[in-house]
């Protein structure tokens, strides 16, 4: 069961970018701030390190360099919080490669939305992911990304998530209606 558990967090972690984003919601005439478009950066940066094609394997030296050491990733895809640090989170991730015969992943944000306040910020990110097939959607859910600004730019604190399942969509205020 916490294989099964960890597998389906794990799915709702990674989100391509795609078209369909808005860069700031406190940024009303669309112009996009230099903080706004690293910080889209670093989560899409954080995304791409799962993403993998056939043939290809996850960067798992990438997704820790997308994240602060002391991140938490924080799933609510059961009705409890399961907690792991990011070298859990990547021994987890690359166990359900191994394990389940992943040939390709990717995940596509759906919206986006970011807001910053000085050195902190957050992105909601709403996706859709793929596995062995780009044909059919496994899954979509809402990603809550937080970021700080560190020495070496914008790094990701922490990410809680949770997924579509019966009696829970995705509102489309995350779809971006």
């Amino acid at each position: 069961m916490k294989n099964i558990i960890a597998v389906v967090f794990i799915i709702a972690f990674c989100s391509c970018s795609s078209n369909n984003t808005q860069q700031s919601s406190a940024n009303p005439n669309n112009y996009t701030a230099p903080d706004d478009i690293a910080i889209k950066k670093a989560v899409d940066d954080a995304y791409a390190a799962l993403s993998f094609k056939d043939g290809q394997q996850p960067k798992y030296d990438n997704i820790k360099n997308a994240f602060i050491p002391q991140a938490q990733l924080i799933n609510y895809i059961t009705d409890t919080a399961q907690i792991l640090s990011i070298d859990d989170f990547v021994k987890a991730f690359k166990n359900y490669v191994q394990t389940t015969n992943i040939q390709t992943f990717d995940e596509q944000e759906i919206y986006g939305r970011t807001d910053q306040f000085g050195n902190i910020a957050q992105r909601i990110s709403s996706y859709k992911t793929y596995i062995n097939s780009n044909d059919i959607v496994k899954e979509r859910g809402v990603n809550s990304f937080q970021l700080i600004k560190t020495p070496q730019g914008w790094k990701v604190s922490s990410i809680i998530w949770d997924v579509e399942k019966s009696g829970l969509s995705i509102p489309d205020v995350y779809l971006g209606k």
